[in-house]
């Protein structure tokens, strides 16, 4: 078999990797709980990718509560109004809120409630007796739940969450958050913050059928992406180290290629990335150069191989494990670097062209390769940049 494939070809290899690779997204559901005007769909859609809680979208199920999904959306949140209601009309909510967990719990594990946001106002400085008490019965439904104070200002914890936590409600976490950026007046306004923190608390609750189906579709951290995408690229690393090992004729690079095609695909969805033709195919021809595209052939090997420290030398036509495993890690690192720094000029409003992305992925592909490095980037150590890549600062 040729190691040269056509780009039309490469791209529909791709394509159904990634479809494959949707379907094992799974499911999961979150359960808000809070009154009218905590600001939950605020906090929904600044949470997720697609605006799940906008107004009209969510389809009553139960008196009080409503769901809220869209197509092809593996998120589904249920929304529950807060006690500012009558004695009796409450007493109606937390039935149906119990009838709720428990009709879900006897089906498949992804149609569970799998956590719990209960949403108070910051302002309010005050738990009611009749929100403790609901806590307190949630906690035997063992369905996690985490406490968030809305609307709040200051980064430092208040007298209000000193409060809440000396309370030792049955809550994983309290966490304040601002969902969005408030104009206090022309001079000063307050940053969103707490989302990163609500998400990375969220994901540490959830089980593995809920996790990758959470992972992909919030945007409040960008981190958590990475985190996944590079777990499931350690697994294609070994992966192709071992058919590497035989070792790996040029003739023979499909089976190579189709292991990396897949974890480009995952790595896609975990970002929560629709399959886009033109970025998949710019993205396989500029590591390729012109002529045919090919995932580890001769136009990569050429070029890398004698960059790669420790990878040997092409032998008899064939690479080693090692030198497989090398490339396939650099591919993977470039490609979620590039996806990272798309996903961060989305959330902050700007755009970057398919040339620099391009020209971004090709130079981050040479930095690993040649660097040797194992792992992403920390840019908290302030790494130095690729080079050559264009600064989207």
């Amino acid at each position: 078999m040729s190691d040269d494939f056509s780009l039309d070809e490469l791209l529909n290899r791709s394509y159904y990797a990634f479809k494959d690779a949707e379907d094992q997204v799974g499911q999961c559901n979150v359960l808000v709980i809070g009154k009218t005007g905590v600001g939950k769909s605020t906090l929904i859609n600044s949470v997720f990718r697609q605006r799940l809680a906008e107004t009209g979208v969510g389809r009553p199920i139960t008196q009080g509560i409503r769901q809220y999904t869209k197509p092809n959306c593996p998120i589904t949140v249920y929304d529950t109004p807060g006690l500012e209601l009558n004695a009796e009309q409450i007493k109606v909510i937390q039935l149906n809120v119990a009838k709720l967990i428990e009709d879900q719990r006897l089906l498949h594990p992804k149609e569970h409630i799998h956590v719990i946001w209960y949403c108070i106002n910051h302002s309010a400085n005050r738990i009611e007796s009749v929100e403790e008490n609901w806590l307190k019965e949630m906690e035997v439904k063992d369905v996690p739940v985490l406490l968030v104070l809305t609307q709040t200002t200051s980064k430092k914890p208040g007298e209000f969450f000193k409060q809440l936590e000396h309370m030792n409600l049955p809550v994983s976490q309290i966490i304040p958050v601002m969902a969005e950026p408030e104009e206090i007046d022309e001079d000063y306004t307050v940053k969103s913050h707490g989302l990163d923190k609500l998400v990375d608390a969220t994901v540490q609750l959830l089980p593995e059928v809920a996790k990758k189906a959470f992972v992909k579709e919030q945007i409040a951290n960008i981190a958590l992406k990475s985190d996944m995408a590079f777990k499931y690229l350690s697994a294609y690393v070994a992966g192709s180290a071992i058919v590497g090992a035989t070792p790996v004729p040029f003739a023979d690079a499909p089976i190579l290629m189709a292991m990396q095609t897949a974890m480009i695909a995952n790595i896609t969805v975990i970002f929560g990335m629709p399959f886009d033709k033109g970025f998949i195919s710019a993205m396989l021809s500029a590591i390729s150069g012109t002529g045919g595209v090919t995932a580890v052939g001769r136009s990569i090997v050429t070029n890398l191989i004698k960059m790669i420290p420790g990878a040997g030398t092409v032998v008899g036509g064939a690479i080693s494990g090692a030198t497989a495993a090398a490339l396939t890690l650099a591919l993977g690192l470039a490609y979620i670097e590039v996806l990272k720094a798309y996903m961060k000029a989305q959330v902050n409003g700007e755009e970057l062209s398919l040339q620099q992305l391009t020209k971004m992925f090709v130079d981050f592909y040479k930095e690993y390769a040649s660097s040797g490095r194992k792992t992403l980037n920390d840019e908290q150590q302030n790494q130095p940049k690729p080079p050559n890549k264009i600064d989207i600062e």
